[in-house]
């Protein structure tokens, strides 16, 4: 379970056993992805490979997998030539069987292959399509390679961030100057949980069994929102000039989300600190839910029609006490409250 994590379930004395084990699966499910590319690389290894990397999103990247998890994945090709690309799709849809998970998400966002200039390139206006902005996002907020042979993953973080940040760097702006809250990445970040909203709404009404993904939106898909959010809206106070922005992006978004948050606990008032409690015992809970058999009675392929309302009920609970604990920390704690004013809608 990443540090921050840990530190705060600590000094709130909050047990976290289904994030504890949902760390070591996914650190366990990562590691096989590994070993299992390196198996069928290690001796017919294109010339252009350190061009690719392939990317997990999802709950393995954030450090809350189970094995009935979605396998959320794309190669990352910077130049590779199109048959390595194939290569490694091919690679990895054989690693699937041998490392069963759920099925990966859907609106042809992952399992494809993704050429990197476009999410840094085309930020915006009509070019920048849902599914890229997506890739964009995810690629930011909750991504980990699998591959150890080359810099591709870290590279497009950082050409990504450059742009978002350009406008506070040289020759735009002193890299001395005092450093700024970085709008053009933070307006992404909202049109991203706007966008997937209002995609919910959209599937929604095409499907009207829709309780695992509506938990998912007020829990889960909410913190993915949070957690940089507080990131970037905490700028200023983290680092003092411009010329410090993109290094301090690049390491804080590293963090899962609901680290993210978790990381200035001890900078939270009290009520926040009891507020930060509550959202770590309600997320911990739905991450059992997302571990076990209750996961189906979600999704409605398992139990009768009374376990289904009574569980969505239950979620319902948790998304309710995680948004009254969010409520406190970016609306009324010293902390965040002037920030999140300043920037977050106007």
């Amino acid at each position: 379970m990443h540090e921050y994590l840990a530190k705060a379930a600590k000094l709130t004395g909050v047990e976290l056993p289904a994030l504890e084990e949902a760390s070591v699966t996914s650190e366990r499910l990562l590691s096989g992805y590994k070993e299992e590319l390196k198996k069928r690389f290690s001796t017919d290894c294109p010339d252009d490979i350190k061009q690719t990397d392939i990317v997990l999103c999802g709950s393995i990247a954030r450090e809350e997998c189970s094995f009935q998890s979605d396998c959320d994945y794309y190669v990352l090709q910077d130049g590779a030539s199109p048959t390595t690309t194939r290569s490694l799709i091919k690679a990895m849809q054989g690693i699937e069987k041998d490392f069963p998970m759920g099925k990966t998400g859907g609106q042809n966002v992952f399992q494809g292959i993704v050429v990197a200039p476009n999410l840094y390139e085309s930020i915006g206006l009509e070019s920048d399509t849902n599914a890229n902005m997506t890739r964009r996002i995810l690629l930011l907020s909750e991504s980990k390679p699998v591959t150890d042979w080359g810099t591709t993953h870290a590279t497009v973080i950082g050409k990504i961030l450059e742009r978002y940040c350009q406008d506070y760097l040289s020759p735009n702006r002193n890299e001395s100057d005092p450093a700024h809250v970085p709008r053009y990445l933070l307006n992404d970040l909202v049109r991203y949980w706007r966008t997937i909203a209002v995609d919910f709404g959209t599937k929604r009404w095409h499907n009207d069994d829709e309780n695992l993904r509506l938990a998912k939106l007020r829990i889960t898909r909410k913190i993915l929102f949070a957690g940089p959010l507080a990131t970037v809206l905490l700028t200023r106070r983290e680092i003092k000039t411009n010329g410090r922005l993109k290094d301090y992006l690049t390491k804080s978004l590293a963090a899962p989300p609901l680290a993210q948050i978790a990381k200035h606990f001890e900078s939270m008032c009290d009520n926040s600190k009891k507020a930060m409690s509550v959202l770590l015992r309600n997320y911990d809970q739905f991450i059992g839910i997302l571990s076990g058999h209750k996961r189906d009675v979600l999704k409605c392929t398992s139990g009768d029609s009374k376990s289904r309302e009574e569980l969505k009920k239950q979620c319902k609970v948790m998304g309710d006490n995680i948004q009254s604990s969010l409520e406190q920390i970016f609306y009324k704690d010293p902390l965040l409250k002037d920030a999140f004013k300043e920037y977050a809608v106007f």
